[in-house]
């Protein structure tokens, strides 16, 4: 049958076979192409959903260090002054116990009139020394109400 056709048609022939081939594959590479340009498109929303996502945590971040700024200034002031009330206290502490020191020596009895420094503890206090030991030992009391409630 080929053999009855002339050369230039058998030509013609295997060029439109080459030819349904190439539209073939341009169709295939057409449908292929548009996938990757949606493809590219879903890439860059994905990347402007990222950036917008980076700058929300990139502000977070900055709110977070603000934060964390601002507690830490408050705890140094906390601590500064829970330290001033604890050598408050102590300083209250120490004349709490040497109030009770020197009403414990006024309670006690006389020694014998030989003894030089037995004399000088069994003296009495005076009522200026009652007076401090008394307002002392309010403060004492107040500071340790407060401590306490």
């Amino acid at each position: 049958m080929l053999g009855e056709l002339p050369f230039s048609t058998v030509l013609e022939i295997v060029v439109c076979l080459f030819l349904a081939a190439t539209i073939a594959y341009c169709a295939i590479l057409d449908r292929k192409l548009r996938a990757m340009r949606a493809g590219q498109d879903g890439m860059r929303e994905l990347v402007a959903e990222l950036n917008a996502a980076t700058q929300r945590a990139v502000g977070a971040i900055d709110g977070l260090k603000r934060a964390s700024e601002e507690s830490g200034e408050e705890l140094a002031e906390r601590i500064r002054r829970a330290r001033g009330l604890a050598d408050e206290l102590s300083l209250m502490l120490e004349s709490g116990n040497s109030i009770a020191d020197r009403l414990g020596r006024a309670d006690r009895p006389a020694m014998p009139a030989s003894s030089a420094p037995a004399r000088q503890a069994a003296r009495p206090a005076s009522p200026r020394d009652a007076a401090t030991a008394a307002r002392a030992a309010s403060q004492l009391l107040e500071a340790l109400k407060k401590k306490s409630g």
